[in-house]
């Protein structure tokens, strides 16, 4: 099967997509609720850096998309999955400064913060199976035409 880099960079759109729309608002409003002032003002520090990680390796994915672009041709689908895949790495492998798991004092604060975690890991499993059935029903769709 030849992998088609229009098909990676929409999969992994609609897995991002994807992923953004089905936060659960209800369970960070439960966690932040059980935090002191202390550990709210390190849960937004936390917040504020990984946002930054997130934009910087968007940014690089950008950049890197454009200079691809710049030398080997425009394809929107290229730029797509580079963009994505820069992302994805740049936030994995780049160093964070803390966790909040560390910075818990009970069980309740605990037991929220797992019911994110678990949280999040469903939703980034959902998001990359969805990509995946995406790009097989694209993929196989455009064999058909």
């Amino acid at each position: 099967m030849k992998i088609s880099y229009c098909l990676v960079g929409i999969s992994l759109l609609f897995s991002s997509i994807y992923m953004h729309l089905l936060k659960d608002t209800n369970n960070f409003t439960k966690f932040t609720s059980l935090l002191d002032r202390e550990q709210l003002d390190i849960y937004n520090t936390i917040i504020h850096e990984r946002l930054k990680i997130y934009i910087f390796g968007v940014i690089l994915g950008i950049v890197l998309a454009l200079l691809y672009t710049k030398f080997y041709g425009k394809n929107i689908c290229i730029f797509l999955a580079i963009v994505f895949i820069t992302k994805l790495v740049v936030y994995k492998v780049f160093p964070k400064s803390t966790m909040m798991l560390y910075h818990l004092t009970n069980k309740a604060q605990t037991d929220a913060w797992t019911d994110i975690y678990v949280h999040m890991k469903t939703t980034w499993i959902k998001s990359i199976i969805l990509g995946i059935i995406s790009y097989l029903f694209i993929y196989y769709g455009l064999l058909q035409s």
